[in-house]
């Protein structure tokens, strides 16, 4: 936390003034005596000592002074906040061993439901596409607000031969804004992300590595996702070059290279899980906000319970 004007911390110096002198008043005798003549009946009508609980008002009355020293100060805190200026791509393998059941119902459905909920997650003001792979790439939609428009292109994806990861991979760098072959400086660009995620091995097209390549100098972060059990599906076997699983070691090579971060999901759980902290992580901006207004209302609702507390604390003898 920091604040707009430090210098008005400067006056929490008189609180040990103030301290000082809410003991000094305790230690003074009663200024005038009473006679009562049934001293015993005094002493239950006091009830039982209680020498901490006496001091509860004066505390959270100190402390309700305190925050609201601090809250004039203005005070700033980093807070999370929707970055508009954000694209992100979602980049699916859509090959034929996306059938495969060993993630239930499939890893295509369970794919796909995973990036509903990843659409969702996100601010309404962030840019999000699609972009599907399988022996060639194609883009679905380009990043855009209207977010209904990427969950109908997600319903309507299509299973096809093949796998081309670096294709697909390459057609969501053209699609993000921007980020065209002539860039050379993407310091002062908006910030762009892939998720890519595959569940075989590239057999079509360019090589993953190298499109990894384009991306770290375009300065979009790749978070790669393998889809599957160890094997894949046993019941699977053999059409036309399939093979079961998916390449791990390509796919943390291209979120290494690119500054993103590598994840395997081995259930539709733990798919769903994925693409749901990435979703809370993306599109999303911290930045300093002042919050003087929520250590003001702190203050008001520590005052108020000082006030209560010593009204419950009050006896009185009627």
């Amino acid at each position: 936390m920091s604040f707009i004007w430090p210098w008005a911390l400067a006056a929490l110096a008189l609180l040990p003034l103030l301290v000082w002198l809410y003991l000094r008043g305790l230690g003074r005798p009663a200024a005038a005596a009473a006679l009562h003549p049934d001293l015993r009946l005094l002493a239950q009508a006091r009830g039982r000592p209680r020498p901490l609980r006496r001091h509860l008002p004066a505390a959270l009355y100190l402390g309700a002074l305190s925050l609201a020293l601090v809250a004039l100060a203005r005070p700033t805190a980093p807070l999370p906040l929707p970055d508009d200026r954000t694209a992100i791509m979602l980049t699916m393998d859509v090959s034929r061993s996306m059938e495969a059941e060993d993630i239930k119902p499939s890893r295509f459905f369970a794919a796909q439901e995973a990036a509903r909920n990843f659409v969702r997650s996100l601010p309404q003001g962030v840019r999000v596409g699609l972009a599907s792979f399988a022996g060639y790439a194609v883009l679905n939609t380009p990043p855009t607000t209207r977010h209904e428009q990427v969950l109908v292109a997600i319903d309507g994806l299509g299973l096809a031969r093949r796998t081309a990861i670096g294709d697909g991979l390459l057609e969501s760098l053209r699609a993000l804004p921007e980020r065209g072959p002539e860039v050379t400086n993407t310091r002062d660009l908006p910030a762009a992300a892939i998720v890519l995620l595959s569940d075989g091995r590239n057999n079509s097209g360019s090589d993953p590595l190298e499109a990894a390549a384009e991306a770290k100098r375009l300065g979009v972060k790749v978070y790669t996702v393998g889809l599957g059990t160890e094997n894949g599906d046993p019941g699977m076997g053999g059409w036309g070059g399939f093979w079961g699983g998916f390449d791990a070691e390509t796919l943390k090579q291209i979120a290494s290279t690119t500054g993103g971060r590598y994840f395997e999901a081995r259930s539709a759980g733990e798919l769903n899980s994925i693409y749901r902290d990435l979703g809370r992580s993306l599109g999303w901006t911290v930045q300093p906000r002042e919050v003087s207004g929520f250590v003001a209302a702190l203050a008001g609702l520590m005052l108020l319970s000082s006030l209560g507390v010593s009204e419950l604390l009050t006896r009185r003898i009627l």
